[in-house]
């Protein structure tokens, strides 16, 4: 079989690039690109919700500095409670690995899986340990209280 069909290079690039973009417009609505923008966006949206919640922490940090209330304390732990239970649960994965053995035992991995929350939330944490350490000692002091009148 013989090919004496030559195109010109203009020709053949013409042909390449109509090719390609058909190629480009049909995978755009395909269903891995609208998966890709729906992740991207809910990384955007926790990131969001984790600033906010930073800021509404750093808040509370303030208000308790200048006002040392009960309800200044509750309201900082309980941010920092939120803060806690957010990131551990979608920045951490906890494995349970059981080896076998003569004596069996039983070890928790811990990895991170977002390392973005990881940092946050120990820059929050190191920023904040005088307003924690203070909230604990007050809220036991409160419990005690509690139980001693009850």
């Amino acid at each position: 079989m013989r090919i004496n069909d030559k195109l010109p290079s203009r020709e053949i690039d013409k042909k390449s690039k109509k090719a390609s973009s058909s190629r480009t417009n049909s995978g755009a609505s395909a269903p891995f690109a609208a998966k890709l923008r729906q992740s991207e966006k809910e990384i955007a949206d926790y990131r969001l919700e984790l600033e906010e919640l930073k800021q509404e922490i750093d808040r509370a940090g303030d208000n308790l500095d200048r006002e040392q209330t009960i309800s200044n304390f509750k309201i900082f732990r309980d941010l920092i409670g939120a803060l806690t239970k957010k990131v551990t649960t979608e920045a951490y994965r906890v494995e349970l690995v059981r080896s076998s053995g003569i004596t069996p035992h039983e070890h928790e991995i811990i990895q991170v899986i977002n390392k973005e929350a990881d940092d946050l939330y120990r820059l929050i944490m190191s920023e904040h340990k005088d307003h924690l350490a203070i909230t604990n000692k007050i809220m036991l002091l409160k419990g005690l209280v509690v139980d001693f009148l009850v």
